[in-house]
């Protein structure tokens, strides 16, 4: 007989296999089930070697063997995609709470790889037994494996709150999951929270419903992400919309220290971002320095151990390491960003989740496990409580029920007589139930006859005690609820820890500025354009009659041309003589002692010309750079021309500079600047001792030619001299 064809459109049968396959990867493979927090590969490894017995309380076992047995069992798939996946379950630096106890060598935070699984040992994590406790007692579903040899579970009991304590990372078809890792003290607190809200409102009739809870108030016990690898996270807003919408971007920035001590400038690393490899990391760092892209670094050392991280990069003397920090922030993977995504596998669909659905989907989990546990417990008491009562009841007519025993042909007929189906002559019929005819039928001669009804009784009550305690727990949710808040705190009192990752709840900026700390500064600047600061505590205060110190180094043919004081975060306004302005914060400014010269200032400004020099260095404090109404700057040339400018046109000015005016022959040049302000008065005073004196409001905006009378001694003169 021919079997009849479906006629179909080729495109309709490549959507519904495309649709097919993209479910099974996204449901069997990429996302986590929001319950137990585990992919089905994750889930599989921790049955596996559980029913294999590779628990933390027996001894190592080659990874190889448990890989097999999963493999074979469980999950036929690649073996090395298993091993990797056990590899990573045993790293302290990939999972906040790892799930496999390893021994041998699993890898580095450097990126090494493993050994091969017939090297390495491995069993169940003393964490794990929390996912698994009360697998056996009936408490989740299980369901045929792939050719129906063996049962695996659907999801695991699952005390902890695996989803947010080890995060998830996943790639589907179309879409992926990105949930960072949390710390357990911070997300039993949250759950505590959670149970009691719903305890409070007392939500009967829509238990899958969450209780209306704003991500702020979570956010009081759950303060963020907690990652294995420590480092400093950036952006309070970044991880409140993660838990109120799913989605949410934060930064993740190593923890470093600047250290100028004797030994010489050095920046000492101690935590690095989450998913980094040190190794790729530091890599990257030494091609920019050999780039130049990052200038003033003089050696890497990685001097990490079992202790911890701890990269030392030593700075040369001229360089300023808060500068360079903030470079490698910039450029190198000392500063990740975190692009969280929270998705998860939700009544068999994949749902963007916020942190009010992840804690009331473990919730409602954990309350069906011990809703379900509890039952599996009193069915097993009354089981054995009708036994007892069986017994004792058999002890009152012990001497019939061995005459019958030793009469019956068979034992179905002795258990026919006990359920009274059979009357045996002269003795009256028995009414034991099935269980009971059995559990007597079973027993000994010498049992029934010495059985110890003191014993029983006291077993049937202790039981009947138990019976009712049940019965009230699966009768009372706020019961269940509180025994599920006692369990988690159970697990936080054996495993709990501090916190790793700083929080830093301000944005983070990219400014440099923000590294450096706010302390007055002496600037010097030589005739031949060497610059530095000092702090001003490099100059004590000297009494009467003091010798002085020495404060500025120069060669035999070089002098000191300025000295400004002003605050690290002030911004400079360098002018030059070819009438350029340059921008620089006075932090940047080389850091020297008492008898250095500094670094020449073409190693700072960009553009600036071999032949120019510098006259004039103006500080801006912040509030001056915010609010420059009514300031002004006022120009003097050589040969006599003044103008007046708003400081407003120049608080932007960047190292590249710019003109600040132009001449009106070749042959001037820009001799000085001054700030002023309206109630300033301005007071010119040449070489030959004339001066004039102005009110700034005066001048125009635009650049004028100031005139001065003949000089009674010099008729030849009528202009200002350069030296005004």
């Amino acid at each position: 007989m021919s079997e009849e064809l479906e006629r179909r459109f080729v495109s309709d049968e490549m959507k519904e296999s495309y649709i097919n396959y993209a479910m099974s990867v996204i449901i069997g493979r990429a996302l986590p089930d929001v319950r137990d927090g585990l992919k089905p590969v994750h889930r599989r490894i921790l049955w596996g070697m559980h029913q294999a017995g590779h628990t933390h309380d027996k001894s190592y076992s080659k990874s190889a063997r448990s890989v097999g047995e999963v493999m074979g069992k469980y999950h036929p798939h690649g073996d090395q995609a298993l091993y990797d996946t056990m590899v990573r379950m045993a790293q302290d630096f990939s999972l906040r709470y790892p799930l496999v106890d390893g021994q041998g060598n699993f890898g580095s935070i450097d990126g090494d790889p493993p050994a091969a699984m017939r090297y390495t040992e491995s069993r169940l994590d003393r964490l794990s037994s929390h996912m698994l406790d009360d697998i056996n007692k009936d408490t989740i579903d299980m369901v045929a494996n792939f050719d129906d040899s063996e049962t695996e579970p659907t999801v695991l009991p699952s005390r902890l709150p695996n989803l947010l304590l080890n995060g998830s990372d996943g790639i589907a078809v179309g879409m992926a999951t990105k949930i960072p890792p949390h710390n357990l003290n911070e997300v039993a607190a949250a759950v505590r929270f959670h149970t009691e809200k719903v305890i409070e409102e007392d939500r009967k009739r829509s238990l899958d419903k969450p209780p209306q809870i704003d991500a702020m108030e979570y956010m009081e016990y759950l303060k963020g992400p907690d990652f294995p690898t420590g480092a400093t996270i950036h952006g309070i807003d970044g991880i409140l919309d993660m838990y109120r919408t799913g989605q949410g971007r934060f930064h993740i920035r190593s923890e470093a220290e600047v250290r100028d001590d004797s030994s010489g400038k050095k920046i000492v690393i101690n935590s690095i971002p989450y998913q980094v490899r040190k190794a790729s990391m530091l890599k990257g760092i030494a091609e920019l320095v050999t780039k130049e892209t990052i200038k003033g670094i003089r050696d890497i050392r990685d001097e990490s151990s079992k202790e911890g991280i701890r990269v030392v990069i030593e700075v040369k003397n001229n360089a300023d390491p808060h500068a360079i920090l903030n470079q490698l922030y910039k450029s190198s993977r000392l500063q990740e960003s975190y692009s969280a995504n929270m998705m998860g596998i939700l009544n068999g669909a994949p749902v963007q989740l916020d942190l009010s659905t992840i804690l009331h989907t473990y919730v409602r989990h954990r309350e069906t496990v011990i809703e379900r546990r509890t039952q599996f417990e009193l069915n097993k008491a009354e089981a054995r409580a009708h036994i007892l009562e069986g017994l004792m009841a058999a002890q009152k007519r012990m001497t019939e029920i061995i005459e019958v025993g030793r009469n019956s042909d068979s034992r179905d007929q002795f258990e026919s007589y006990l359920r009274g189906e059979e009357k045996y002559p002269k003795i009256k019929r028995f009414d034991f139930s099935e269980k009971q005819a059995k559990a007597i039928a079973e027993r000994r001669l010498y049992q029934l006859t010495k059985l110890n009804v003191k014993e029983v009784e006291e077993e049937l009550a202790k039981l009947q005690v138990a019976i009712k305690e049940y019965q009230s727990i699966l009768d009372s949710r706020k019961r269940r609820l509180e025994i599920l808040i006692s369990e988690l705190e159970e697990v936080v009192e054996k495993h709990g820890d501090e916190r790793r990752s700083h929080i830093d709840p301000s944005p983070l900026s990219m400014d440099r500025e923000d590294l450096v700390a706010e302390r007055a500064l002496v600037i010097s600047l030589t005739q031949d354009n060497y610059i530095r600061h000092l702090p001003v505590e490099a100059f004590r205060l000297q009494n009467r009659g003091g010798k002085g110190l020495k404060g500025v180094a120069t060669k035999d043919e070089d002098a000191p041309a300025a000295i400004v004081t002003c605050f690290s975060k002030d911004r400079l306004l360098i002018f030059t003589d070819h009438g350029r302005v340059y921008g620089l914060r006075a932090w940047e400014t080389p850091l020297a002692s008492r008898y250095g010269r500094g670094t020449h200032i073409r190693n700072l400004l960009q553009g600036i010309r071999d032949d120019e020099k510098v006259i004039s260095i103006l500080p801006m404090d912040r509030e001056l750079i915010e609010n420059p109404e009514g300031h002004y700057l006022i120009f003097a040339t050589s040969q006599g021309r003044i103008k007046r400018s708003k400081l407003s046109d120049y608080v932007r000015i960047n190292r590249n500079g710019k003109y600040a005016l132009k001449f009106a022959s070749e042959s001037d040049s820009l001799v000085q600047v001054r700030p002023a302000t309206d109630a300033d008065h301005v007071v010119l005073v040449s070489s030959g001792g004339y001066a004039c004196r102005f009110v700034p409001a005066e001048i125009k905006t635009r650049t004028c030619l100031l005139y001065t009378s003949p000089s009674p001694r010099d008729k030849r003169q009528s202009r200002m001299p350069s030296s005004a």
